[in-house]
């Protein structure tokens, strides 16, 4: 595989993922583990209800649509896009453009928000939670290993031990 030139790209999960979902492209998982840091950056988006926004390069983002119906129509309308970048085909379009635009494209796309819990139903999951949480044993306390240690001196029958 051979590497992208060492360049720059935005950080969607530093600049937008306080607000928005972050997820990676399918290849993600793919990449070869000595490569994976490196490459995470490019390989994050942000889901969408009609696509995706991901990394151009630089200070550009790309958004990239499900299909070719009125959203497609209404990105490829922007002024401010990167035409020489735009890419137009029957299963949607990728259209680039410059970070500073992105609130006017998130309108477009509807970027996935990110799932955040109020202190109070925080709290009120720990509770639920609280009842079912692994405790100690109530019938006194014992090393993890001296089961080990009575089946090595024969003192344990390992027939009563249920399987």
């Amino acid at each position: 595989m051979t590497q992208r030139p060492n360049r720059k790209c935005i950080n969607l999960r530093e600049q937008f993922g306080q607000q928005y979902r972050i997820t990676h492209d399918e290849a993600y998982e793919a990449e070869r583990s000595e490569f994976r840091a490196a490459e995470e950056v490019w390989l994050q988006q942000i889901p969408c209800r009609r696509g995706h926004i991901c990394p151009w390069g630089g200070g550009l983002l790309a958004a990239c649509t499900n299909g070719r119906g009125p959203t497609a129509r209404k990105l490829l309308a922007l002024p401010f896009l990167e035409h020489d970048r735009t890419q137009d085909g029957s299963d949607g379009v990728n259209v680039v453009f410059h970070v500073q635009h992105f609130a006017t494209v998130a309108e477009i796309m509807r970027p996935k928000q990110r799932r955040r819990l109020s202190p109070e139903a925080r709290a009120r999951l720990a509770a639920a939670g609280a009842a079912t949480r692994f405790m100690p044993g109530k019938h006194g306390t014992r090393a993890a290993g001296d089961e080990l240690e009575r089946v090595q001196e024969g003192q344990l029958d390992l027939g009563a031990i249920p399987i």
